[in-house]
């Protein structure tokens, strides 16, 4: 499978004289001799050249020019701290944008980035604010990772159904990009998925449906899951999984998981008190004696006979649970505790597959750019995933994140965008290496507006091209059984790949190879 990349960034003014060849082997650029503005001198011995900028307002800025004499990838470090705490920076390379985050003053890798031959700028601007800037480096990347990923699902016990979806989503990794939509309001809904208010929306502006549908498990368990609402809410969503699934499409859940201790409805932290701590032991062991170990088990379980019940049916799934953990907004991320998260992310596996049943699940982990400590174990989950939101009209692949999946994982895993704003451009994915397994939109409804970020043209361009799939390219879950292999009378683009994702040094004169993002066989 085709090797990829790309992440997202933004800026404070700096800007240095243009760098010669001596960059290619390792560049320092210091914040002081750049061009910056809105951003204060800080004198101090720890700095580098015993200088660094301050950037406390929001419209700060810096910026860093320089001449790149070789194109290729390269990798770009900064030397920062944050002011009272961890803060996060943007940062934009030729437009590619990336965020990273400084604490105590230390030097953190920002991501790689493709440069071109010529003038490259550099832009930093503040994500959070309140951080300093003494450098950043630049060197050439040598990262040599190439994609190995099992062909079978995590789940040993893996059902049929499970086995077929996760086969679709391996064969066409780094080939194509499934096509993916997220629903919201559920008061209207029908119990036709292609009836639902945001896939109607999708097909009004593109004239093709989504393959990939989101749901949300969100009503489903908490202190209010027997209320009308909400199980209102949560049996709309399972009806229209299930005719995702009939239609040949691919139901993709969420799970927004209320307040397990019942003391509140909320999922995020500053709005609840619950801790994954309350329900542990002195030495880091469940207290299954606990209220709030029960009530844990309650929700997981509830949420297993769903998936049972669809399984029952035929059906496969995937589930992204305790998403965006390390953002710590969300409980199961509060304090940002990665030994908890994992703690709990493997009881939802272990009681949802060992326990319960539940076999028919493609399982996937959300992450961000440098979770290494929260992984929670490669045997379980299938797909890595990152959410993505740039700026309205910025289709850029986001080849930076998908770069540091790809490394965080070893490149094990099928990487995936979970959730985004504006939609990666097609070309741009395969031009820069960072086909994502699929992408969705969040949700049109409850005034989210998320489809506005791209515009008609665009989708339409993106879902008409033979490289994205739509539902009407799906095969059909009753009889799949892989892709096709066939000649075909294009050419090759110049790069070659094996399907293990290694880069070949010409074109194979037998059998099966990548080039361009498409499977061509040599004989």
């Amino acid at each position: 499978m085709a090797t990829m990349k790309k992440l997202f960034l933004a800026g404070c003014l700096l800007t240095m004289t243009a760098m010669p060849s001596w960059a290619q082997t390792g560049t320092k650029m210091e914040a002081e001799d750049a061009t910056y503005k809105n951003c204060e001198m800080k004198t101090d011995s720890k700095y580098s050249g015993g200088k660094a900028l301050s950037l406390t307002k929001a419209n700060a800025k810096i910026t860093f020019s320089y001449t790149c004499s070789e194109g290729g990838k390269y990798t770009v470090l900064a030397m920062g701290e944050g002011i009272g705490g961890e803060k996060e920076v943007a940062i934009t390379v030729n437009g590619s944008a990336a965020t990273f985050k400084v604490n105590a003053l230390t030097e953190v890798e920002v991501g790689t980035f493709k440069l071109p031959v010529g003038k490259c700028t550099i832009e930093i601007t503040p994500s959070w604010t309140w951080f300093n800037i003494d450098y950043i480096r630049i060197e050439k990347s040598t990262s040599t990772i190439a994609f190995d990923i099992a062909a079978t699902p995590v789940d040993g016990a893996a059902v049929e159904s499970a086995k077929s979806l996760y086969k679709f989503l391996y064969e066409n990794f780094g080939k194509k990009s499934i096509s993916g939509m997220m629903t919201g309001n559920m008061t209207s809904a029908p119990d036709k998925v292609k009836e639902h208010a945001d896939i109607q929306e999708f097909y009004k502006r593109s004239g093709k449906y989504p393959a990939l549908i989101g749901f949300d498990f969100m009503e489903t368990t908490g202190k209010n899951a027997s209320q009308d609402y909400a199980k209102q809410y949560s049996n709309k969503s399972v009806t229209l999984a299930k005719d995702t699934y009939k239609q040949g499409g691919i139901p993709a859940f969420t799970w927004h998981w209320r307040d397990p201790s019942r003391a509140t409805v909320e999922f995020y932290s500053e709005k609840s008190t619950v801790k994954i701590a309350d329900a542990l032991n002195t030495d880091g062991s469940w207290n299954t004696s606990s209220q709030l170990y029960k009530y844990i088990i309650q929700d997981i379980d509830a949420i297993a006979d769903i998936f049972l019940d669809m399984q029952n049916e035929g059906m496969a799934c995937i589930f992204r649970p305790l998403h965006e953990a390390s953002g710590g907004w969300f409980w199961w991320g509060r304090n940002k505790n990665a030994e908890h998260f994992k703690k709990l992310y493997k009881l939802v596996f272990d009681r949802m597959v060992n326990v319960k049943g539940v076999h028919n699940v493609i399982w996937v982990w959300n992450a961000d750019k440098n979770d290494q400590d929260w992984d929670p174990g490669q045997n379980y989950y299938d797909v890595v995933s990152a959410d993505i939101y740039n700026k309205a009209e910025d289709y850029s692949s986001n080849y930076v994140m998908f770069d540091k999946l790809k490394a965080l994982t070893g490149g094990k895993k099928i990487v995936a965008l979970s959730e985004n704003g504006p939609i990666p451009d097609i070309d741009a994915m395969f031009e820069d290496e960072a086909v994502w397994s699929w992408w969705m939109p969040w949700y049109q409804t409850w005034g989210g507006n998320f489809l506005d970020q791209t515009t008609n043209k665009e989708l339409t361009k993106i879902m008409s091209d033979t490289r994205t799939i739509g539902l009407s390219d799906m095969p059909g879950w009753d009889h799949y059984t892989g892709i096709k292999q066939t000649h075909t009378t294009r050419q090759p683009d110049s790069d070659f790949y094996n399907l293990k994702g290694q880069r070949l040094k010409k074109k194979p004169s037998s059998g099966l190879f990548i080039s361009g993002g498409l499977v061509f066989f040599a004989k």
